[in-house]
């Protein structure tokens, strides 16, 4: 009898270590990791006359994407503007866990760039905002971006050169920087031989510039942040420290980053000028 009790106790032990291991497998359970980006989206403006210009993005499993608002005629007949050009932009995408993802894009024809925070809703639709509270080129704050199922890539394709051009046109006729037709990051076209290197580095994204900067000084090193302060970028590492941070400047095709003099021993002695093309860094 005392040897079935004990047996019955040592029995009642391994059920609660056996329920006890499950629940802390239970509650070590990784968190849900989101899903890619994938097919179209759209997104509703209206401009300063009134006249509805939607925007449409397309996001591919690599990681990419494009974006584009096509050109439309105005709608207000008392407007001083005939027609609303369009605008092209492409980027890349990141998943950073839970449905939520960065993004990175820059105009195709001009020096726009936009760093944005995205989320994915229960519906498929994503919300997105500027990642800084002040970025030198606003995109807005919880705009929305509805999921187009029925709209296939050749359709955004459509949309997308048509605004292309326009975009091309508005930025010829302004005076802005050359034009860059190097679609190729993207995979929506292929690159033309004719495409010059100076015109593909017009909207270069900085945190790409930098990114390619850092490499050239600290090869086996990692980057944590480019962050902007007035005319300048500081890239870094995870330490942020004096000496593992690089300042560089953009000007035009040109990137002009500055590193501490051999024999300099001061922590910030950044005093040393390099200068080198955005097509030779980024290996246009």
């Amino acid at each position: 009898m005392k040897k079935s009790k004990m047996m019955s106790v040592f029995l009642t032990v391994i059920v609660l270590g056996l329920v006890l291991t499950a629940c802390g497998k239970e509650t070590s359970k990784p968190k849900d990791n989101g899903q890619p980006l994938t097919g179209a989206y759209k997104t509703n403006y209206t401009t300063k006359d009134g006249t509805k210009q939607p925007s449409y993005w397309y996001f591919k499993k690599d990681g990419t994407f494009l974006y584009c608002t096509p050109q439309v005629n105005s709608t207000n007949p008392k407007s001083d503007t005939e027609y609303w050009y369009g605008d092209a932009k492409r980027g890349t995408w990141e998943l950073r866990g839970n449905d939520e993802y960065e993004l990175k894009m820059h105009d195709l024809y001009d020096d726009d760039y936009y760093h944005l925070d995205a989320e994915l809703d229960g519906s498929g639709d994503l919300s997105v905002s500027d990642s800084a509270k002040k970025p030198k080129y606003e995109y807005g704050t919880d705009v929305g971006c509805y999921k187009q199922k029925e709209m296939t890539c050749s359709q955004f394709m459509d949309l997308f050169n048509q605004a292309k051009a326009s975009d091309q046109e508005k930025v010829q006729n302004n005076g802005y920087a050359k034009p860059d037709n190097d679609d190729s990051s993207t995979g929506s076209e292929s690159s033309s031989s004719t495409t010059s290197s100076s015109s593909s580095t017009s909207s270069a994204d900085p945190d790409e510039i930098g990114r390619a900067v850092y490499k050239l000084v600290f090869p086996s090193e990692e980057v944590d942040s480019v962050e902007q302060d007035g005319d300048s970028y500081y890239v870094s590492n995870q330490y942020h420290s004096a000496d593992s941070t690089i300042r560089f400047q953009i000007n035009g095709d040109k990137v002009t980053y500055w590193t501490q003099a051999a024999g300099d021993t001061t922590a910030d002695g950044h005093n040393e000028e390099h200068t080198v093309s955005i097509s030779s860094l980024l290996g246009g």
